[in-house]
Parts: structure tokens; C-alpha cells; sequence
């Protein structure tokens, strides 16, 4: 129960930091800025790895810690253009279509010989899930490019997932994953050219949520790492963490209006299109078998 009730905890810190980050680049805390920042705290957490580890560390360990490492930066790149361009409650229920990538790509690359029927059952409700996500309304329409965007990104941590556990057979964990969000923050200084505005100055207003929004991204991610690392259940790990979707929504009903996110302000039934959609999402990875 321990590693379920972490994903689900870390599933509502996501959700919050989403709706805060979004309430950042809004507010004109700049993407790449806001990316940088908020790469780099995950870093800072995951700095006590390497004492925690028991095997040594090998040449094999930092090569595969760097691919995933350019895989996790490329997939945190597309979500937080996705929260650009989209609506944090349109986005973060179609990130958890990630744990369907991850069985896709575990047959594509050849780690699993097929996909069972269940997987089928699945991907089809999130196919209906991401119709009833981007539904448009009179007078209120989506962002289809976050919507694209939100896809990808769930497919390339969708696949980073699918590698982690093959390369982690040959490492220690602890030792793979450390490796893996340094060079997330080592590639995060490529960032600056592409930043608008001083990058170092505080930009007040849009600063503070944006701290507000890279604090629980960054325990999450801990919690995330915890649950999988600790404990050998990261399909039902990730089906309570697909929560983060509902938990999205109900934040940006419950005070979306109140810190000026604009989809807080979104048609009642846009907002009840989009849980029976993120639910619907939650259900179609619930079905699906452990195997994934």
C-alpha cells in the first residue's frame, strides 16, 4: 500500500504544479526560463542518490544514464510547451496515457514479445478520453498544438520508462537515475540563449508561482522515484499516479478562477467533459494487465 499511496500523493503534487506553473508562463515567467529552474531543482533532490547506491558505478551506466537523461530533458521540453500553448487541465490527463507508450514500446523494442487485448481495451478509451479532453465549446476552443504537444511528451516519458528497468538490470538504480537528471540539468544551460529577459533577475508576480510550481514538481518526482525504485509495482504505482489528471481538474475548479488561471473560467461542461475524460483515462490503465 506504502508505494500506491506515494503515486497518489505524488499524482496531486503534480496536478498543483501544473496549475502553477501554467499560472507562471502565463504571468511571463518565460518557458525556457521556467524549464531551467524547475529541471534544476529535480536535480538538487536527487543529489543523495549516488550515497545510496550499493553497486559501483560502471561506463555502461553513465551511457545509458545519458540517453534517458536526453529523453527525460527532450519529454520536460514538450510538457512545458504543451502548458504554453494548452490548458494544464487538458495536458496533464493525457500525460497519463504514458503507461500505454511504455507497453507499446516495450513490444517495439523488442523487450516483450506482444501486447495483450487488454492494452487494446485501454488505448482505446484514452482515445476517447483525449476526444472528450479536446472537445471544443461554443465560443471556447482547445489548443490543438498543446494538445499535440501533450501526446508526445507522454510518449517520450512513455518510452523513457520502457528503458529505465531494462538498463537498470545491468546498474544500480540509484547510480542510472542520478545520471539521468544531471544530465537533465547539465542540458538545461543550453536553455539560455533561448530564454526572453534577464535570466537571473526576479521577475516578482511571475516568479513566485513559478516557485510554487517547481517545489512540488520536484517532490513528486522524488515520490515517483521512491515508489518505482523501492518497491516493485510501477504499473499500479502508475495507475494511481495517472490520478494527477483528476487532480488537475478539480484544482482548477476548486481556485483556478481565484489565482487567474483563464480555463478556471472555462464553461461548466468543458470541465466535466474533461473528468469524465481524465477518468475515463485512469479506468483504461486500471484494465490494463500488470505485464505493461
Amino acid at each position: 500500500m506504502t508505494p500506491l499511496l506515494l503515486a497518489f500523493a505524488a499524482g496531486a503534487l503534480y496536478g498543483i504544479s501544473a496549475l502553477f506553473c501554467k499560472r507562471a508562463l502565463d504571468a511571463g515567467a518565460g518557458t525556457f526560463r521556467s524549464l531551467a529552474y524547475s529541471n534544476w531543482l529535480i536535480t538538487l533532490i536527487f543529489i543523495p542518490y549516488p550515497f545510496l547506491a550499493e553497486q559501483a558505478f560502471t561506463y555502461s551506466t553513465l551511457q545509458n544514464g545519458f540517453l534517458i537523461g536526453v529523453l527525460f530533458f527532450a519529454s520536460q521540453t514538450a510538457c512545458f510547451l504543451a502548458l504554453r500553448r494548452g490548458e494544464a487541465s487538458v495536458i496533464t490527463p493525457i500525460l497519463g496515457s504514458k503507461s500505454l507508450f511504455v507497453a507499446v514500446f516495450l513490444v517495439l523494442l523488442g523487450f516483450k514479445d506482444t501486447l495483450p487485448s487488454e492494452t487494446w481495451w485501454a488505448a482505446g478509451l484514452a482515445g476517447i478520453a483525449v476526444g472528450l479532453l479536446g472537445w471544443p465549446a461554443k465560443n471556447y476552443r482547445p489548443s490543438l498544438i498543446g494538445l499535440g504537444l501533450a501526446i508526445i511528451t507522454a510518449a517520450g516519458f512513455g518510452l523513457t520508462d520502457a528503458l529505465v528497468p531494462q538498463f537498470a538490470k545491468t546498474a544500480d538504480p540509484f547510480h542510472l537515475l542520478f545520471v539521468m537528471v544531471a544530465t537533465v540539468g547539465l542540458l538545461s544551460f543550453f536553455l539560455l540563449p533561448f530564454s526572453k529577459g534577464r535570466f537571473l533577475g526576479w521577475r516578482k508576480e511571475a516568479d513566485k508561482w513559478l516557485l510554487l510550481g517547481s517545489i512540488p514538481m520536484a517532490l513528486q518526482a522524488m515520490l515517483m522515484s521512491i515508489a518505482i525504485g523501492f518497491f516493485d509495482v510501477p504499473t499500479e504505482a502508475n495507475v494511481f499516479y495517472a490520478s494527477r489528471g483528476l487532480w488537475s481538474i478539480l484544482f482548477v475548479v476548486w481556485f483556478g478562477a481565484f489565482i487567474g488561471i483563464s480555463e478556471g473560467r472555462a464553461p461548466k461542461g468543458v470541465l466535466v467533459r474533461r473528468f469524465l475524460g481524465a477518468a475515463l483515462l485512469v479506468a483504461g490503465i486500471w484494465l490494463a494487465p500488470p505485464s505493461m
